[in-house]
């Protein structure tokens, strides 16, 4: 508890504690936050609203995040699992209710694996996504936003068990599980954002598994020439007790940026992952550089994650992931 404590007083040191006043009304929260840096220029534009801002890829290295702009759309390229999602999200005529979808693919093993051995263990995921905005409708400091994701995902993995039948150890294992959560998103002002999310869903402990390679050799012979010759298979399996639980994901986001410099932006996030056997907590921060004449519109970041607070005594280096994500919004901007 006392790690726990601490690691939440650390994170939370990090935010800023003075508020800042906002800028006027906007009818799209996403415009709201982009025209936060705007001067009188930009009066015109707050007088003819548009219609979309882009989305965020603020997120963690599995991908998840509390984070929804509910507005355009986004490509994005997470290098911590090599994954690539696009999302998209359209106002439905009462302006008030939104939806949309994603969709992603990644190798479970990670892009070094990727490269290195060239073994692919894919994984896919699909949302449907539902949302209502203009919780706190008039008011200029205050807007807030629900979000509603219900999905499916899979995975295939390999696994190795050394005590099966010799033809049986390695084993191709599908993984299937719905998915579902629910999220609030509170913009505080013109360049703070704060999210939280909850849900339940299918996991399993395939990250947990020790990572290793098995050679199969196949031998040739020549008995007129007696030449042997000799080819290698490399694999890359998991090896170890494979298991899959239900567990509840929490999860709580913040996103700033200065208003004196809106060309960076910070996202500061905590992850909680209840099961039957354990809960696993963790955290991190990125550092974003946003697009000029739009905070919310992000280029690119640098990630650095503690993935288990509980592993960090027993191993410091291999439970920090340091990543990247870039991407492309598009939709309406701004003129």
């Amino acid at each position: 508890m006392k790690k726990i404590f601490l690691s939440i007083v650390l994170f939370c040191s990090v935010i800023p504690l003075q508020a800042e006043s906002g800028p006027g009304r906007i009818d799209n929260p996403c415009n709201r936050m982009n025209s936060s840096d705007s001067t009188t220029k930009s009066e015109s534009v707050k007088s003819e609203p548009n219609s979309y801002a882009g989305q965020s890829f603020y997120e963690d290295s599995k991908g998840n995040s509390a984070i929804f702009l509910p507005g355009g759309g986004t490509f994005r390229f997470n290098s911590a699992d090599a994954s690539l999602k696009l999302s998209y999200t359209e106002q439905l005529s009462t302006r008030k209710l939104f939806y949309g979808f994603d969709v992603g693919g990644k190798t479970e093993d990670g892009i070094l694996s990727l490269f290195s051995t060239g073994n692919l263990s894919p994984g896919v995921n699909a949302n449907g996504i539902l949302g209502v905005q203009e919780f706190f409708r008039p008011s200029d400091i205050l807007d807030g936003w629900l979000v509603l994701k219900l999905g499916y995902q899979f995975a295939f993995y390999r696994l190795f068990n050394p005590d099966a039948l010799f033809t049986n150890q390695i084993k191709n294992t599908p993984f299937h599980a719905f998915t579902n959560s629910l999220s609030f998103n509170l913009k505080i002002g013109g360049n703070r954002l704060f999210a939280v999310s909850a849900g339940y869903n299918m996991s399993n402990n395939y990250d947990d598994l020790d990572e290793i390679e098995i050679i199969d050799f196949q031998t040739f012979s020549d008995s007129a020439s007696g030449t042997t010759r000799f080819s290698k298979k490399n694999t890359k399996v998991r090896s170890g007790d494979y298991k899959t639980f239900g567990q509840v994901p929490v999860s709580l986001d913040y996103f700033w940026f200065l208003s004196k410099q809106p060309r960076l932006g910070l996202h500061h996030f905590w992850r909680t992952r209840i099961n039957t056997d354990n809960t696993i907590n963790g955290f991190g921060s990125g550092f974003y550089l946003l697009k000029k004449g739009a905070p919310l519109l992000s280029i690119g970041g640098i990630v650095v994650e503690v993935n288990d607070m509980s592993k960090l005594e027993d191993s410091v280096m291999e439970n920090i992931s340091i990543y990247f994500v870039v991407g492309y919004n598009f939709g309406k901007l701004p003129k």
